[in-house]
């Protein structure tokens, strides 16, 4: 079995969230995830409006624009879009053509808050219409998508790149389309998603992360390592150890023991997410032995499972968010910096080989020892691919949620030695800002592609401060 088979089918901080006692054996029953809810309206007035008046004035966007036509086309890829994230899009049958049409979608989106608000813009001088229903879905604080086809309304921009508004003016642009509304999918599917924080709790206990609404589960440590020392090394052990090392380029020092001990560690935190019905983990997991997770924390990663490391709770949020966003799995990882070549050198000892994503190419990988103690246990070594885009992220949860988020490009993946720290390490050179040592932050996570403006947008979207530190580019900034 080949890496994308192995790794496609295996499935430090509070986080200022507030946390209440639960039973240990109150695993949820299995949860049914709810789509987005996104009110969607087209604003023009009819074509008949103009065509059956001699002196009608068509202004922008001209007598040959067909906006009834755009609209069934526009209404069906909405309905892909739909189907694709199992959102609910309720397009609104005739278009917005008259204020007293804005007033009542208004008063609806004031009366039932959806997840967010799209409005599809046909005529230049409906441009009072959209603003009306904009102005609503702000004080209701509902995150809103506001697209004009391009040659449809002339004038500035500015007053539309404002938080809680994505604005995007384009020629049939639907991909798009699709983003933003990815951007409102995101956010709904965050709220509800139950994360597990592996830690010596001896009890365990929930908490809320306020802004993301990402529920969290304390699960005592001492749970995983009963599971774990119950799983015998048997035949189904064997075959999952033989996937480990038949996707490895090589295994460099590390024991048939490591491996099924490696094993064991992803069988115990699989039956663990399936018996709580949870989406993803975090765990204190350093200086744990032959109990570290590394190997199966590169699995989960590969197949869209989070995983983050030594309890980092923003880190995890951020692995979430990211996976959510991109459909890839993010590198957390140590920071450290090239000066003398201006690079940013990131490391650490998990990493997925399916950089882009679980039917994406995987990577190459070595078995290696875990790279700071002496028991031997397995780790991973990714190499990524010189010449790709990065982006890097990192939430900050609090009073004032931030994200802050970089864009690069891969130089290197270096061999071990001469290179130092974790078993993953990639240098990388950023293309957003003119001083690698600009970057802040501990335990970012990287994300193979050019992602930067998707999330950047989503900050802007849903209302967070964006922290970039030295960040040179368009809009959104």
């Amino acid at each position: 079995m080949g890496r994308r088979d192995f790794f496609g089918v295996l499935g430090a901080a509070a986080g200022a969230a507030a946390f209440t006692p639960a039973a240990a054996s109150d695993g949820d029953a299995p949860r049914t995830k709810k789509g987005a809810v996104v009110r969607a309206a087209f604003v023009y007035p009819p074509s008949a409006t103009f065509a059956g008046d001699p002196d009608g004035w068509w202004s922008w966007p001209g007598n040959e624009f067909d906006a009834e036509g755009r609209q069934r086309r526009y209404t069906a890829a909405l309905r892909e879009i739909e189907r694709t994230y199992g959102m609910e899009i309720a397009v609104e049958d005739r278009p917005i053509a008259t204020k007293e049409d804005a007033e009542r979608l208004a008063r609806e989106i004031a009366a039932a808050p959806p997840d967010g608000v799209l409005l599809v813009m046909f005529y230049n001088q409906s441009l009072g219409l959209a603003d009306l229903i904009l102005r609503a879905a702000d004080e209701a604080k509902v995150p809103a998508l506001f697209y004009i086809g391009l040659g449809v309304k002339h004038g500035p921009v500015g007053s539309y790149r404002r938080p809680g508004l994505v604005f995007m003016q384009s020629l049939d642009n639907f991909e798009s389309l699709e983003e933003g509304l990815r951007l409102i999918h995101a956010r709904a599917a965050l709220r509800q998603s139950l994360l597990l924080s592996i830690t010596e709790a001896e009890t365990p206990r929930e908490g809320v992360e306020p802004f993301l609404g990402i529920r969290v589960r304390v699960i005592p440590f001492a749970r995983y390592a009963e599971l774990f020392h119950a799983i015998a090394v048997d035949a189904a052990v064997r075959r999952v150890v033989d996937r480990f090392v038949a996707g490895a380029k090589d295994v460099r020092g590390v024991t048939r023991e490591a491996l099924d001990n490696a094993a064991r560690a992803h069988e115990a935190l699989t039956r663990l997410l399936r018996e709580e019905h949870a989406d993803g983990l975090t765990m204190n997991c350093l200086r744990r032995g032959m109990l570290k997770p590394c190997i199966s924390f590169a699995a989960l990663n590969g197949s869209l499972v989070p995983a983050a490391c030594e309890n980092d709770l923003p880190a995890a949020y951020t692995q979430i968010l990211g996976q959510t966003l991109t459909g890839r799995p993010g590198f957390q990882h140590n920071p450290c910096y090239e000066t003398e070549r201006n690079h940013y050198y990131a490391s650490h000892c998990t990493c997925a080989p399916q950089l882009h994503g679980p039917e994406g190419p995987p990577r190459p990988y070595l078995l290696r020892r875990f790279a700071h103690t002496n028991e031997g246990s397995c780790a991973i070594q990714v190499f990524w691919n010189p010449g790709e885009p990065v982006t890097m992220v990192r939430y900050y949860p609090g009073e004032e949620p931030a994200l802050d988020v970089y864009a690069g490009r891969v130089v290197a993946s270096h061999p071990m030695p001469p290179a130092a720290g974790c078993t993953t390490n990639v240098e990388i050179e950023l293309t957003d800002r003119t001083d690698a040592g600009m970057v802040a932050g501990h335990h970012n996570l990287l994300f193979c592609g050019d992602f930067a403006r998707r999330f950047r947008r989503f900050a802007q979207l849903h209302r967070m401060r964006l922290a970039d530190t030295g960040f040179q580019g368009v809009w959104p900034a």
